[in-house]
């Protein structure tokens, strides 16, 4: 289940737009987000919420339109529906939903992560649902270049 406390206003579709195509200038604020170890520091960044599994993890919302046309979509409407539930990710083994945050928040994969065949199918069918594969490189590139550099 996904849901949301409040819808970015339209207004600012213009100010997200620019940040969506200057993604190269905020990877390492999205990285600090991530990898910082004081949560409370980032807890007003992290906005929305993301159940998987009776968990629930918080995502900005800024990063989540830079990577996903569902969620900017989702996000820059207007509309009355102010849970924007969208789904579940208890599908996803804990190794994919690790793959899927780190790259929401990085456009990278670990170096130390293996990639299976099994993940790219069980990623593959979140990267087309949430629409993805905007982002350059995509999330599905990099798996399967992963898996292919490991395999060769």
């Amino acid at each position: 289940m996904i849901y949301s406390n409040r819808i970015i206003n339209p207004i600012l579709y213009s100010e997200i737009k620019e940040i969506i195509n200057s993604n190269e200038k905020i990877e390492e604020t999205m990285k600090r987000i991530y990898l910082n170890e004081n949560e409370n520091e980032n807890e007003n960044e992290k906005d929305f919420i993301i159940e998987r599994k009776e968990k629930q993890y918080k995502f900005p919302k800024l990063i989540l339109i830079m990577r996903s046309e569902l969620y900017r979509g989702m996000f820059l409407s207007v509309t009355n529906d102010t849970s924007n539930k969208v789904t579940d990710y208890s599908e996803l083994s804990n190794k994919s939903f690790q793959i899927f945050e780190y790259w929401i928040y990085s456009n990278q994969i670990k170096d130390e992560i293996q990639i299976t065949q099994e993940i790219i199918e069980e990623l593959e069918t979140g990267i087309d649902y949430f629409q993805l594969n905007q982002t350059n490189p995509n999330l599905s590139d990099l798996l399967i270049n992963k898996f292919n550099n490991q395999n060769q």
